[in-house]
Parts: structure tokens; sequence; C-alpha cells
């Protein structure tokens, strides 16, 4: 009896972790492949119970950080972080406490410089350094 009770959990587990995909209930199904093995060689029920959840446990533990970061390691940029380290050209100048523009394709931009007291000439090459808030941060190209 003992047997089907863990084939059961497991495959519930293994179930609700396709329907999810979080990494929720997959380390279940190991205990409970662990609790079915220990049940079929015909060990009492003290014996698989604590059995599924030490193994659980310790996969949980152990594993799931790890396969996470597998999992996870794909981060894309936005539309726009993927213009740092680019260059355009400054349509309205930087000076201070005064933002200037840069055009990135079809959309105007706000840019700016790390510093209030820099000054860039409109036409002027700059490369984006960062995002701040709504605004890109510049440097000008120095020829």
């Amino acid at each position: 009896m003992w047997l089907y009770i863990w084939l059961g959990v497991a495959a519930a587990a293994l179930v609700i972790e396709f329907l999810t995909s979080e990494l929720v209930s997959v380390w279940f199904a190991g205990g409970g492949i662990v609790a079915m093995v220990l049940a079929g060689a015909g060990l009492d029920w003290y014996f698989h119970v604590p059995a599924f959840f030490v193994v659980s446990l310790l996969l949980m533990l152990s594993l799931r950080k790890l396969v996470m970061s597998k999992l996870n390691n794909k981060t894309e940029k936005t539309n726009a972080e993927s213009v740092i380290g680019k260059e355009f050209i400054l349509l309205t100048p930087i000076s201070f406490n005064t933002a200037g523009s840069i055009k990135v394709g079809d959309v105007i931009w706000t840019a700016d410089t790390e510093n209030d007291g820099d000054e860039i000439p409109a036409g002027a090459t700059v490369i984006v350094q960062a995002i701040k808030g709504n605004k890109y941060i510049v440097t000008e190209v120095q020829k």
C-alpha cells in the first residue's frame, strides 16, 4: 500500500511542477521516489516517511539555488537599457541645471550629465553611460 502512496506523491509533485514550473514541488518527487524504494524494500513506515521529508528537504536546500541560477541566467535588457554604451548626437545643449536631448530611434529622450555643472554643446557626440529615472546620463566623446 505504501508503495502506491509514494508513487502517487511523486507523480502529483511532478504534475504540480509541470503546471507551475516554479521549482516548488519537484523536490518532493525525489523524496517520494526514495520513500517508494524503501517501501518497496519492505521497510516499515517509520523508515520511509522520515526519509521522504529528509530527502525532499536536502534536495530543496542543496539544489534549488543552483538550478534557479541555471534557469534564470538570461536577463534581457529593456529597450532603454539597450542603448547604454552607444553614441548619439546631442540635439539640444546640456548646460547648468538644464538637460539636453538625444534621439534614440524615433524617440527623443532627455539627456543629462552626472554633474550639474558640466556643459555639452548641441551637435556634440555623446555616449550613454546610464539611466537615471527617465533620463539618459551621458558624457561627451572627446575627439
